[in-house]
């Protein structure tokens, strides 16, 4: 099929998704499988339209609409075409997940949740593929619109009116920036047309305000800290479903608008520019892997993740940013893609986690993980599909969280020789340094989060009470895993695709990079990397020992099992013998004391009985500092000038009267220059 009419039909089965859901309002399971049925049809189109594109070389698609729009072009390059890749598999799966998991909703304003997924996901279609100023503006405002009214569904809830509430003032203050970043630009280029507004004619100046504005419009979307606060909030309150397509593709969409910016529009910059995307790459990563180790919350866990892996995206960025400042294109190819390889796998694995989250929510009734544990035994096939997320994320091969993170670092090992000072040297170093550490940390938060989920006895009635959850689901997060076994074992598919959608790009050369068996040697300019062994072998021989070790094992005979309790001095163990949350994270927290601040409320029940002794809770508590060195202060501030503020609402005619006199002199002396 043409790609003209491959977009149309996955344009209009996400439309026919949002009418069928408010035709059928009335009968919820006829709008649950209408709608999400069609989700998947557009979605798998979306799939099709992306690889027509790779394999065409791409294309413009030109509407014509009236005034104020004018010409509208949707752009289908393999930049785009990328993006809609990864929007489409994920899409897929969440789709096919919402089938099961949406029922819960079937009293609860379904046919609006519905409609409004559906309307979700073509106005990421939109933004991902507009190729006009202001129509793209229109279409990030309805994604964001969108989505906000996702995230409050369930408003009887206050603390989800205040997360969407917080979500939607700190995305608005980012299309605000990104506006100027766009009005900028057109200005010196005198169009609107995406593909027109290069900036070679604007001052070095001019061109460092638009780069500003594009890094901090669009960070705020990603989550970059500290423009990150509306996320943890955010991705817990929305449903599971939504609450993947949000941390997977939603906040790649910020991704998106920075790569063409520093792709396209801005092309290479002073080294400065690259270097604040790694300083802030950096901050993300490490206090968004630490504050994740101190959640409790399974989804706000998942959310400030999302900050960290965001971070290691945007070193490969600012780290391609910095090589072709220097000249050396090859090494900026690899950069960009090791940043792009991990939107993908990003958008996968962490999709794959929320939706195992949303399984044990909804199996549970709790996002607690305290009040978890024994659910491996509950529901196996969700524990399994989140084992592989959990891996993946942590970076451990042969997943495809590993692939992208060890490109990170083959970019970042050569950071050093493009930097110039002892500083900026030492500064290379400690970026790669930094990025290990954060790794580490989020390997053991994910055995906390998988430990303290699956393992060990249940801890509450919801969990001793779980069952598996439906197939539909299960089919969705199967899906994602077999994604994320796929492009950590054969990653040279995505390598291809990932090289033509960076070449041609100023200051990037991706000739001769990799080839079939190369993608993991740091010596790729020595050319010195023959003979070591592929990531298929190295499954093949982890295969190959672990069917050793089940021959060897069974050599003599099958052992006799014999089932019982753990031993523990002659006590049966019950679930409160077992490791916590809060006890697992307590090394961690208390190295890094002086970074979180962590503050320890020890509540005591003397009530009992005295003879039985007391009973003592802990809540620890850890300090936020953008928080409380940032916002609180501005917050404050807002609220006493708007309280001084309400003193001029006299309710007198005659001072309005005289409000507007002034201004009106004012303006006249100012526009006569008198």
């Amino acid at each position: 099929m043409p790609i003209d009419q491959l977009y149309i039909l996955a344009f209009g089965l996400f439309c026919l998704g949002v009418v069928s859901a408010l035709l059928t309002s009335e009968r919820p399971k006829m709008t649950n499988i209408l709608s999400h049925g069609l989700a998947v049809l557009g979605c798998i189109a979306t799939i099709s339209l992306a690889v027509s594109v790779f394999a065409s070389g791409g294309q413009t698609l030109v509407f014509q609409f009236d005034a104020p729009l004018g010409l509208i072009k949707i752009r289908l390059d393999s930049l785009a075409a990328f993006f809609l890749l990864a929007f489409g598999i994920v899409g897929t799966a969440a789709s096919i997940y919402a089938i099961g998991y949406s029922r819960e909703y079937y009293n609860r304003r379904y046919a609006q949740l519905a409609a409004l997924y559906n309307l979700f996901l073509l106005s990421i279609l939109l933004v991902l593929t507009i190729s006009q100023v202001v129509a793209f503006i229109i279409a990030w405002e309805l994604m964001t619109v969108v989505s906000f009214f996702l995230v409050n569904h369930e408003y009887e809830k206050n603390a989800n009116t205040g997360a969407a509430y917080l979500y939607i003032l700190m995305t608005h203050v980012g299309t605000a920036f990104i506006a100027i970043a766009f009005l900028l630009l057109a200005s010196q280029a005198h169009t609107m047309d995406f593909e027109l507004l290069k900036t070679g004619m604007m001052s070095e100046s001019l061109r460092s305000v638009v780069f500003l504005c594009a890094l901090f419009g669009f960070g705020t979307k990603a989550g970059v800290m500290p423009m990150h606060i509306w996320l943890p909030e955010a991705h817990p309150a929305a449903p599971s479903h939504v609450s993947a397509l949000m941390s997977g593709i939603m906040i790649k969409t910020a991704i998106y608008g920075m790569s063409r910016f520093f792709l396209e529009f801005l092309g290479g910059g002073p080294e400065w520019w690259g270097q604040l995307v790694l300083a802030l790459a950096i901050i993300s990563s490490v206090f968004g892997v630490l504050y994740a180790l101190m959640e409790h919350d399974l989804k706000r866990l998942l959310a400030y993740h999302s900050v960290e892996n965001i971070g290691i995206i945007l070193l490969g960025i600012g780290a391609g940013m910095v090589f072709t400042s220097k000249g050396m294109p090859l090494l900026a190819g690899l950069a960009w893609i090791a940043g792009f390889y991990h939107v993908f796998n990003h958008a996968v694995f962490k999709s794959l986690l929320f939706m195992g989250a949303g399984a044990v929510l909804h199996s549970t009734h709790t996002k607690d993980v305290e009040q978890l544990g024994g659910l491996i035994k509950k529901m196996p096939y969700t524990a399994f599909f989140f084992l592989i997320g959990a891996a993946a994320i942590a970076g451990l091969p042969p997943l495809n969280g590993f692939v992208s993170e060890w490109l990170t670092f083959q970019a970042l090992f050569f950071l050093p020789k493009a930097v110039a000072g002892i500083l900026g040297k030492f500064w290379a170093v400690i970026l790669i340094a930094l990025l290990g550490l954060t790794g580490a940390l989020a390997a053991t938060c994910f055995v906390k989060a998988f430990g303290v989920t699956f393992l060990a006895k249940p801890r509450s009635a919801g969990a001793e009470q779980a069952a598996e959850v439906p197939w539909t689901m299960l089919a969705g997060m199967a899906g994602l895993s077999l994604t994320c076994v796929a492009a950590g074992v054969w990653p040279q598919w995505m390598l291809g695709i990932l090289e033509q959608v960076v070449a041609g790009y100023d200051g990037i050369n991706t000739a001769g990079l990799f080839d079939n068996s190369q993608w993991y040697a740091v010596a790729f300019e020595t050319r010195q990397a023959g003979g070591v062994l592929t990531m298929p072998v190295v499954v093949l021989l982890i295969a190959a020992g672990l069917l050793a070790a089940i021959v060897f094992a069974r050599w003599n005979g099958v052992p006799r099992k014999v089932s019982g309790e753990t031993w523990t001095c002659g006590i049966v163990p019950t679930a409160r013998m077992e490791y916590t949350a809060t006890g697992f994270a307590q090394p961690i927290r208390r190295a890094f004391s002086s970074v979180l601040n962590p503050v320890d409320e020890i509540i005591t029940d003397k009530s009992l009985n005295p003879y039985h002794g007391v009973k003592i809770r802990l809540h620890v508590h850890v300090t936020h500092y953008v928080n409380e060195l940032l916002y609180n202060p501005l917050k404050d501030g807002v609220q006493n000038l708007a309280q001084y503020l309400t003193g001029i609402q006299a309710g007198s005619l005659q001072l309005y009267i005289g409000y507007i006199m002034a201004v009106t002199v004012v303006v006249l002396i100012i526009s006569t220059r008198w």
